[in-house]
């Protein structure tokens, strides 16, 4: 293997335990082992933008909590479901049914399927369900009314006494003030947010991964040279605090080496790279754009409103600061 192969390897199978993603995992990893233990079950719904890092969270748990035998039977205690676009109450058992690796006929009805669905969940054994992109039960255009989607995961939780946790984009919470039934038995929403560039413990767990990263660049031969500082405040320019797209920006440098010797990376090989990386940013401000400027510091302002856009295009709400109860 060459370095840049194994720098691109080591950056894409990169996974940065940083302190917002082990929070949450921690937490819904205490709630599935209550669930497995027979304590009472709660329905869990962690909203967040795209690209925060639901994704790898979901990979994290699926691969702790891995399907098993028992007496040669199949047993899924924890299942994850991917929830498909333009759901309806059809599709939702289907689903599930598919994550179990079984088959349905389409001439099935709904009732059916969902008695089915209901059945062989016991059968393997399942107390938790993880679903993913549950939002998109509430996406525009949606065939599901808010409250049909809500009372069916009622029905669920209630018919096989189940933990469910529900991951998506922050609409997701449409299910929620939709049905004050399931509103009350859950536990209240565990926001996954990107990093705060104004909140000073944050930035500095943003600048980590940040780091993080260019250390493997330097450990395959490829140091990154620019100024840390520079580094993080653009990058932040460029992901508005999400990990999941600071990870897509450093496995795009990486790839620009794939036919480079060991080298120093240069800011125009970030400008190249952001080139192949989606701007979730603000527009009024972006990444990488001044060349031979590197050394200027980014003003607050334009770091926060690359905060903020992110929130705001996911329909998410911006936090309140706690102490002056001002938004940030």
């Amino acid at each position: 293997m060459t370095p840049a192969q194994q720098l691109r390897r080591d950056i894409e199978t990169c996974e940065l335990p940083h302190p917002m993603f082990l929070e949450h995992l921690n937490t819904l990893k205490r709630r599935i082992d209550d669930a497995l233990a027979g304590f009472a079950p709660k329905i869990v719904r962690v909203p967040g933008p795209s690209g925060v890092g639901k994704s790898s969270l979901i990979a994290t748990l699926s691969r702790a909590y891995p399907e098993t035998r028992i007496d040669g039977r199949r047993h899924v205690s924890v299942l994850v479901v991917e929830v498909p676009q333009a759901a309806t109450a059809k599709l939702l058992p289907k689903s599930v049914l598919l994550a179990l690796g079984i088959q349905v006929p389409g001439s099935m009805t709904a009732g059916a399927m969902f008695d089915l669905m209901v059945t062989q969940l016991r059968l393997a054994g399942t107390r938790v369900v993880i679903f993913d992109e549950i939002s998109h039960l509430v996406d525009e255009g949606s065939r599901v009314p808010p409250r049909a989607a809500s009372d069916w995961l009622k029905t669920l939780a209630d018919s096989l006494d189940i933990t469910l946790i529900l991951f998506g984009i922050p609409r997701l919470e449409r299910l929620f003030s939709a049905n004050e039934q399931l509103r009350r038995r859950a536990c209240p929403a565990r926001n996954f947010l990107p990093y705060d560039a104004s909140d000073p413990q944050q930035m500095a767990a943003y600048n980590s991964c940040v780091i993080n990263y260019a250390r493997l660049f330097e450990a395959a031969g490829y140091p990154i040279n620019v100024r840390p500082r520079v580094l993080t405040q653009q990058s932040y320019l460029l992901t508005g605090g999400l990990i999941g797209v600071l990870a897509d920006f450093m496995r795009e440098l990486a790839s620009l080496m794939a036919n480079q010797t060991p080298r120093a990376i240069t800011y125009a090989d970030c400008q190249k790279a952001i080139e192949d990386v989606s701007h979730a940013g603000s527009p009024h401000r972006l990444a990488f754009l001044d060349s031979g400027i590197e050394d200027v510091d980014v003003e607050p302002m334009a770091l926060r409103q690359a905060y903020v856009h992110v929130l705001t295009s996911n329909t998410a709400s911006v936090p309140v600061h706690k102490k002056s109860g001002v938004k940030q």
